[in-house]
Protein backbone atom coordinates (compact mmCIF):
# COMPACT_ATOMS: atom_id res chain seq x y z
CA UNK A 1 0.00 0.00 0.00
CA UNK A 2 2.92 2.31 0.74
CA UNK A 3 4.15 2.00 -2.88
CA UNK A 4 0.65 2.74 -4.15
CA UNK A 5 0.57 5.97 -2.14
CA UNK A 6 4.04 6.93 -3.39
CA UNK A 7 2.93 6.25 -6.98
CA UNK A 8 -0.17 8.39 -6.52
CA UNK A 9 1.93 11.19 -5.06
CA UNK A 10 4.25 11.01 -8.07
CA UNK A 11 1.29 11.24 -10.47
CA UNK A 12 -0.07 14.23 -8.58
CA UNK A 13 3.34 15.89 -8.65
CA UNK A 14 3.30 15.62 -12.43
CA UNK A 15 0.10 17.64 -12.50
CA UNK A 16 -2.29 14.85 -13.50
CA UNK A 17 -5.92 15.07 -12.53
CA UNK A 18 -6.55 12.15 -10.18
CA UNK A 19 -9.80 11.51 -8.33
CA UNK A 20 -9.86 8.86 -5.61
CA UNK A 21 -12.94 7.29 -4.06
CA UNK A 22 -13.75 4.32 -1.84
CA UNK A 23 -17.23 3.95 -3.33
CA UNK A 24 -17.57 0.80 -5.45
CA UNK A 25 -17.96 1.64 -9.13
CA UNK A 26 -21.36 1.40 -10.81
CA UNK A 27 -20.27 2.04 -14.39
CA UNK A 28 -17.59 -0.56 -15.11
CA UNK A 29 -17.26 -1.67 -18.73
CA UNK A 30 -18.64 -5.21 -19.15
CA UNK A 31 -15.13 -6.67 -19.56
CA UNK A 32 -13.90 -5.26 -16.21
CA UNK A 33 -15.13 -7.47 -13.40
CA UNK A 34 -14.43 -7.21 -9.69
CA UNK A 35 -13.48 -10.64 -8.40
CA UNK A 36 -16.33 -12.19 -6.38
CA UNK A 37 -15.78 -12.15 -2.62
CA UNK A 38 -13.33 -9.26 -2.72
CA UNK A 39 -13.47 -6.00 -0.78
CA UNK A 40 -13.24 -2.63 -2.54
CA UNK A 41 -10.36 -0.43 -1.34
CA UNK A 42 -10.49 2.49 -3.77
CA UNK A 43 -11.38 3.70 -7.25
CA UNK A 44 -9.05 6.09 -9.06
CA UNK A 45 -9.88 8.25 -12.07
CA UNK A 46 -6.60 8.87 -13.88
CA UNK A 47 -8.00 10.85 -16.80
CA UNK A 48 -7.79 8.52 -19.81
CA UNK A 49 -7.56 5.48 -17.51
CA UNK A 50 -9.35 4.26 -14.41
CA UNK A 51 -8.20 1.88 -11.70
CA UNK A 52 -10.01 -0.27 -9.20
CA UNK A 53 -8.09 -1.49 -6.15
CA UNK A 54 -9.45 -4.26 -3.96
CA UNK A 55 -8.27 -6.97 -1.62
CA UNK A 56 -9.14 -10.65 -1.53
CA UNK A 57 -8.27 -13.74 0.45
CA UNK A 58 -7.61 -15.57 -2.84
CA UNK A 59 -4.00 -16.19 -3.86
CA UNK A 60 -2.35 -14.11 -6.58
CA UNK A 61 -2.33 -17.18 -8.84
CA UNK A 62 -6.08 -17.70 -8.31
CA UNK A 63 -6.73 -14.02 -9.06
CA UNK A 64 -4.75 -14.16 -12.31
CA UNK A 65 -6.46 -17.43 -13.28
CA UNK A 66 -9.87 -15.77 -12.75
CA UNK A 67 -8.93 -12.80 -14.94
CA UNK A 68 -7.39 -14.98 -17.65
CA UNK A 69 -10.63 -16.96 -17.89
CA UNK A 70 -12.78 -13.80 -17.90
CA UNK A 71 -10.58 -12.08 -20.49
CA UNK A 72 -10.73 -15.06 -22.82
CA UNK A 73 -14.53 -15.17 -22.48
CA UNK A 74 -14.66 -11.43 -23.29
CA UNK A 75 -12.41 -11.74 -26.36
CA UNK A 76 -9.35 -10.08 -24.84
CA UNK A 77 -5.95 -11.55 -25.66
CA UNK A 78 -3.20 -11.68 -23.09
CA UNK A 79 -0.16 -9.72 -24.17
CA UNK A 80 3.32 -10.07 -22.80
CA UNK A 81 4.18 -7.00 -20.79
CA UNK A 82 7.46 -6.25 -19.12
CA UNK A 83 7.16 -5.82 -15.37
CA UNK A 84 7.51 -2.23 -14.18
CA UNK A 85 10.93 -1.22 -12.87
CA UNK A 86 9.50 -0.72 -9.37
CA UNK A 87 7.83 -4.20 -9.27
CA UNK A 88 8.67 -6.39 -6.31
CA UNK A 89 9.49 -10.11 -6.71
CA UNK A 90 6.13 -11.15 -5.25
CA UNK A 91 4.14 -8.84 -7.55
CA UNK A 92 2.44 -10.50 -10.55
CA UNK A 93 0.92 -8.84 -13.58
CA UNK A 94 -1.17 -9.77 -16.62
CA UNK A 95 -2.18 -7.47 -19.47
CA UNK A 96 -5.17 -8.11 -21.75
CA UNK A 97 -6.32 -6.16 -24.79
CA UNK A 98 -8.32 -6.08 -27.99
CA UNK A 99 -6.82 -3.53 -30.36
CA UNK A 100 -9.85 -3.61 -32.65
CA UNK A 101 -12.13 -2.26 -29.91
CA UNK A 102 -9.57 -0.37 -27.81
CA UNK A 103 -10.38 -2.41 -24.73
CA UNK A 104 -7.47 -2.87 -22.31
CA UNK A 105 -7.12 -4.35 -18.83
CA UNK A 106 -4.01 -4.60 -16.66
CA UNK A 107 -4.22 -6.80 -13.56
CA UNK A 108 -1.54 -6.43 -10.87
CA UNK A 109 -1.47 -8.58 -7.73
CA UNK A 110 0.63 -8.30 -4.62
CA UNK A 111 0.42 -10.31 -1.38
CA UNK A 112 -0.03 -8.05 1.63
CA UNK A 113 -0.80 -8.90 5.27
CA UNK A 114 -2.17 -12.37 4.48
CA UNK A 115 -4.39 -11.14 1.65
CA UNK A 116 -3.85 -10.20 -1.99
CA UNK A 117 -4.09 -6.59 -3.13
CA UNK A 118 -5.37 -6.35 -6.69
CA UNK A 119 -5.26 -3.39 -9.03
CA UNK A 120 -7.30 -3.32 -12.26
CA UNK A 121 -6.35 -0.54 -14.66
CA UNK A 122 -8.55 -0.08 -17.72
CA UNK A 123 -9.61 2.35 -20.39
CA UNK A 124 -13.23 3.43 -19.83
CA UNK A 125 -15.67 2.94 -22.69
CA UNK A 126 -16.22 6.22 -24.50
CA UNK A 127 -19.73 7.58 -24.20
CA UNK A 128 -21.68 7.31 -27.42
CA UNK A 129 -22.93 10.56 -28.88
CA UNK A 130 -26.67 10.84 -29.24
CA UNK A 131 -28.40 12.94 -31.84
Amino acid sequence: MKKLIVTLAAVLALGACVKVSTTPPTDLPPYVKIMPGSQQVMTMDLGALKAEVFQTTSSADDVLSFYRTEAQTDGLAETVAQAPANATPDQKQATFSDTATGRMLVVVTKPQSGETMVSLTYRPVAAKATS
